[in-house]
This record gives structure tokens, C-alpha cells and sequence, in this order.
């Protein structure tokens, strides 16, 4: 059994138990140790399938072999991703700043909008590879085209995302404008 699979898996547990009992016995740093234990595993995880280039959280030797290399990078950016934003929340709770940093990024939300777009990218990705190999015609048509083709407009869409986060982030009064003005250019009866 590889180590770091068991650690991963053990932080995981370990703070998903913590949350509850956190919140069962009203200990917030309680909590707030099990959210960031929850981080750490997926960010643990990241790290992992970024090294080794196979998939994070196995829990022995020959899992996810098919998975190894490319997608095991995709898996290991989102992984990491998600792990830094649960660690940062852990903190942000612990230090009481969780409420006016969610109301900062309603207001300015380009860091938001970028991450969003890169964690869809890495989906759309992933959904466009083939790590099995399966190959025939009806599993090409009926499985492998529908999943490429979803692929693409989430890389597609995190390309959107991304771009409107750097155009936020350049040019906060344009974009404000276009927010503004977005709900009534969509409304359907004009």
C-alpha cells in the first residue's frame, strides 16, 4: 500500500471527522483544523500526482495505471487547486475573514473567475483524453465523441472564464458596466 495514498486518505478522514465533531460539539477550531486537514489531502494529492505523474489518493501500487502520466497531471493541478482554496478557507475562517472576503470577491471576482476557469479546463481535459484505449465504433461514437465534445466546451468555457477574470482584474470599470448590463442584452421577450 503506497504511503501517501494512506496519508491522503487518513487526512481526509480525520477532517471530515473533525468538521463534524467541530460542529457537533461547538468547537469552531475544531472545524476549522478539519477543513484545513481536508486541504491538505487534496493538496497532498496534487503534489503527488504532479510528481510521480500517476493519479493521487491510490491505495495500491497498480491503480489508475491507465491514468498515469497526462491525466494524472490534469487530476494533480485541480487537486492542488482545490487543496490551496480549502487551506486558504481554513484560515480565512480561523482568523474571522471568511465573510468580507467572500464580499470582496462579489464585488471584484477576477481571482474567482480564474480559478473557476482553470479547474474547468482541467475537467474538460480530462474528459477529452482516452486513458483506457478503447477503440470501436460504437464506443467511439456513443461514448468517446459525446465525452470529447463536452471536453471542448469546458475548455472552451474556461477560456471564457479566464478571460473575463484578467479583463476584470485589468479593467474593473468596463467590466462592472458589462455586468450591469449583461441581464437585460439576455432577457428573451425584447
Amino acid at each position: 500500500m503506497p504511503l501517501l495514498g494512506f496519508l491522503e486518505f487518513g487526512a481526509l478522514v480525520v477532517g471530515v471527522l473533525a468538521v463534524v465533531a467541530g460542529e457537533f460539539f461547538g468547537l469552531p477550531k475544531g472545524m476549522h483544523l478539519g477543513v484545513f486537514l481536508i486541504g491538505a489531502a487534496f493538496a497532498v494529492g496534487g503534489l503527488e500526482s504532479l510528481g510521480t505523474q500517476r493519479m493521487c489518493f491510490r491505495l495500491s501500487e497498480g491503480a489508475g495505471e491507465a491514468y498515469a502520466g497526462p491525466p494524472a497531471i490534469v487530476v494533480g493541478i485541480a487537486a492542488l487547486m482545490i487543496g490551496a482554496g480549502v487551506i486558504a478557507g481554513a484560515y480565512l475562517l480561523s482568523d474571522g475573514l471568511w465573510h468580507s472576503t467572500v464580499a470582496y470577491l462579489q464585488r471584484r471576482p477576477a481571482a474567482a473567475l480564474a480559478a473557476g476557469g482553470v479547474l474547468a479546463g482541467c475537467v474538460g481535459l480530462f474528459l477529452m483524453m482516452n486513458p483506457s484505449g478503447r477503440v470501436g465504433t460504437a464506443w467511439t461514437l456513443l461514448v468517446r465523441v459525446p465525452r470529447w465534445l463536452l471536453g471542448l466546451a469546458l475548455v472552451l468555457a474556461a477560456l471564457a472564464s479566464i478571460s473575463l477574470g484578467a479583463w476584470e482584474w485589468l479593467q474593473p470599470a468596463a467590466f462592472d458596466d458589462f455586468a450591469r448590463r449583461l441581464p437585460r442584452e439576455l432577457r428573451w421577450p425584447r
